[in-house]
């Protein structure tokens, strides 16, 4: 059940936003599409897959609920996530993700601690600027939005959190989830 008391039970981010602050939930949606639907070399596969993974790390059941559904609909292995928290090196993902994953793990985790070296070492992988700002872009959104759903003790509704990732496409009336 939600913390404040004019939210309903079943109140998710879009209830949130719109009780709230509509306006922030429009300009979350227009952030959120300047980069998690972007083709590139980060897939928004990829970028799901940091966003779940991110949520995760900071223990936001909400957050991850959603954004690992949405992607593994867009083709990410379900079984990634739990040996993703456990070591990086072992996790069934490419390797060229595993310096990136590892600095999206120090900015969720430790952000004061992210050093130069952390950062050649995703350079080093093949990763471009353009796709490293998007990563650390979609860790930055989520570290946000876990602390919302949380601070809003927001609560995942299985059967709602499944349709949602169905149609979740960052389209102008979705881009807060």
């Amino acid at each position: 059940m939600p913390f404040f008391p004019s939210l309903p039970e079943d109140a998710g981010v879009a209830t949130m936003w719109d009780t709230f602050n509509p306006k922030g939930r429009e300009a979350l949606g227009l952030f959120s599409r300047s980069f998690m639907r972007n083709e590139g070399k980060l897939t928004p596969a990829d970028k799901e897959m940091i966003a779940a993974y991110s949520s995760l790390l900071n223990d936001s059941e909400y957050c991850y609920a959603g954004h690992s559904r949405v992607a593994i609909n867009l083709g990410t292995d379900p079984g990634v996530f739990d040996p993703l928290v456990a070591n990086i090196d072992t996790a069934p993902v490419r390797d060229e993700l595993k310096p990136l994953l590892k600095f999206i793990r120090i900015l969720t985790l430790t952000p004061a601690k992210v050093t130069k070296a952390d950062a050649d070492a995703v350079f080093a992988a093949g990763w471009d600027e353009q796709s490293f700002h998007e990563a650390i872009a979609v860790c930055a959104r989520f570290a946000m939005m876990n602390r919302l759903t949380l601070g809003h003790g927001l609560v995942v509704d299985e059967e709602r959190r499944a349709a949602d990732a169905l149609k979740m496409n960052y389209g102008a009336d979705e881009g807060q989830k």
